[in-house]
């Protein structure tokens, strides 16, 4: 099981990689979205992801 302080570093760091990428690959951009949600339904906020960017 994956911790809700692992959960928010590995949303953070997609995010970064995404923002790196100059043309994403739609796969990668449907993992990030699938993180993402995990993380919301964890019940971290878009400005936790944010500031741990």
């Amino acid at each position: 099981m994956i911790t809700k302080q692992e959960l928010l570093a590995l949303a953070a760091n997609t995010e970064n990689l995404i923002a790196k990428t100059p043309e994403p690959h739609p796969f990668q951009l449907e993992q990030r979205d699938r993180i993402i949600a995990a993380a919301h339904d964890a019940g971290i906020t878009d400005e936790e992801i944010r500031a741990a960017r």
